[in-house]
């Protein structure tokens, strides 16, 4: 089974893209699943027809879904979700909202991707096909697990083993409720589920993310920083895809000034996405939408290649050791960021690693956890850490 999320920013073309890529592939004998994790839904408008939270056949071979995150996230820890309700209504005396404070940005839409590893533990399809929300929500899909795995690790058994020596207590002195045994359990439920979700999303033999993109340059400075951050995250980027480039003969008159700008952006895209595969798309001259126009411009966005095909399985780390020192480096790449953006900590087995507003925290392998952390360096995109013993220093 292939996997294949195309992201970008708001605007870019992802729905379009993301259904001429389905129909092309059923056409070509598979069996696709097209999801829409976007809560702004216009996957059946690109396909003409009414969608629902439950796969509906658009021919055979292809079935679309558009997913409600807030009936996924409802479904995924609806019980702690109540439980909190439960406790902000009581302390708030009704003055808050308790909906709207239980809204935590992005782990909606990360619940609804779990719909992608039921499909992939059904096992019914040849090829999924994810159309995501903007890049800035889908960063949310590479940060909640790790984070929610640390709450679940370190805090939760603290507050089990607090409730069940002096929940009964605290609920006769306070008016707040002892968690069930139901509250903890879901929890871990949903964080196991979700650390087997990023297991799969990270094997780059399984899915591929897709950046979708413009020629404009503030959508391609986006693109290029969300590369730089899905590779922080060590998912899998094999193809970009432009859409809406200009052709050369609508580039006359008023719109000369453009042409330039254009070859430009393209040059920089070109450069920008190293061992990536590039897929192009001219503006088209009529509405994206229906199932013979999405064919159409699937064969002039692929041509001859294959769609499902893994077109790039590097790694965004890697391991090395230098025999003559003994130390061990862990290598990332970062591409596009600066060394003034960048900051490195460790803690206890965790590298915590800072590139401008976001921050990764990394398990260490083994071999690294007994190590100190040495002076790392930034070169051509490339950020090494060594790990050394007190005496290599």
């Amino acid at each position: 089974m292939r996997i294949l999320i195309y992201t970008g920013k708001g605007g870019v073309g992802k729905t379009s893209i993301a259904a001429a890529t389905a129909v092309r592939l059923a056409k070509e004998g598979k069996k696709v699943l097209l999801m829409s994790t976007d809560q702004a839904h216009s996957l059946g408008d690109s396909l003409c027809m009414k969608l629902d939270t439950e796969p509906r056949q658009v021919f055979p071979g292809l079935e679309a879904i558009e997913i409600d995150p807030s009936k996924e996230s409802r479904r995924a820890w609806g019980t702690l979700q109540d439980y909190l309700r439960q406790l902000i209504e009581q302390k708030a005396n009704g003055g808050i909202e308790a909906d709207e404070v239980l809204l935590f940005p992005g782990l909606e839409e990360l619940c609804s991707l779990i719909r992608i590893l039921e499909a992939y533990e059904e096992g019914k399809h040849d090829v999924i096909i994810v159309d995501c929300a903007p890049t800035g929500e889908t960063l949310a899909l590479l940060r909640y697990p790790e984070r929610l795995s640390v709450l679940a690790d370190r805090l939760l058994p603290m507050v089990r083993g607090v409730t069940s020596v002096f929940g009964g207590l605290i609920s006769r002195k306070t008016t707040v409720p002892k968690p069930r045994d139901l509250v903890f359990a879901e929890f871990d439920a949903l964080v196991k589920r979700l650390n087997e979700l990023q297991k799969i999303l990270r094997d780059r033999a399984v899915t591929s993310m897709r950046i979708v993109t413009t020629p404009e340059r503030i959508v391609l400075e986006e693109a290029r920083r969300s590369f730089t951050w899905i590779n922080e995250y060590d998912f899998g980027v094999d193809a970009v895809c432009m859409n809406r480039v200009y052709p050369e003969e609508a580039m006359q008159g008023y719109f000369e000034g453009w042409r330039q700008m254009q070859r430009e952006s393209l040059r920089i895209a070109s450069e920008s996405f190293p061992g990536r595969k590039h897929f192009i798309l001219p503006l088209q001259k009529t509405e994206i939408r229906g199932l013979e126009v999405l064919e159409s411009i699937a064969g002039k966005l692929y041509g001859s290649d294959d769609p499902a095909e893994i077109f790039c399985k590097e790694e965004a780390f890697r391991m090395v050791y230098d025999e003559q020192t003994g130390v061990r480096s862990l290598i990332i790449s970062l591409p596009y960021a600066e060394e003034d953006e960048i900051r490195v900590e460790k803690e206890e087995n965790d590298l915590l690693l800072y590139v401008r507003s976001e921050v990764r925290r990394l398990r260490l392998p083994d071999l690294l956890c007994r190590r100190d952390l040495g002076v790392w360096r930034f070169q051509n995109g490339e950020l090494t850490v060594p790990f050394t013993y007190s005496w290599q220093k």
